[in-house]
């Protein structure tokens, strides 16, 4: 049998989970607007726009959370969230957590929503990364 093209709800385990450690990080998100994002969809929106504007497995699949949310970035936490993986990022990383240490990790994944073509400002990839930098 073929393991399935997208991963399944039991894989995201949504940013109140991540927050329980996270707390500082947490707060700001709750600030930011990636939290927001899925407030700016209409009535119907498409698989492209829910791909940038949720979070889980659209245009793929289904989105899990109305928002861009912290697994959005560092990708499905159940297999790296439990505290004792999280101390150890090599086996973190190993099991789903994105390796965001690099200004090239992190540019190509903010250009994957934040494209020219979709905005009216250009986008700054290290100016937006200090508005949402965090530990």
């Amino acid at each position: 049998m073929a393991a399935p093209a997208w991963g399944e709800r039991s894989d995201w385990v949504g940013p109140a989970a991540c927050g329980s450690c996270h707390q500082a990080a947490y707060q700001a998100w709750r600030q930011s607007a990636h939290a927001r994002a899925g407030e700016r969809l209409g009535e119907s929106p498409t698989g492209r726009c829910l791909a940038c504007h949720t979070s889980g497995e659209a245009p793929a699949g289904r989105p899990f959370f109305g928002a861009v949310t912290c697994e959005a970035c560092h990708g499905p936490g159940a297999g790296y969230a439990v505290d004792d993986i999280m101390r150890d990022p090599t086996l973190a990383r190993a099991l789903g957590l994105r390796d965001l240490s690099t200004v090239e990790a992190r540019d190509a994944l903010c250009r994957g929503c934040h494209r020219a073509e979709l905005s009216l400002a250009p986008f700054d990839p290290a100016r937006a990364y200090q508005r949402i930098e965090h530990q």
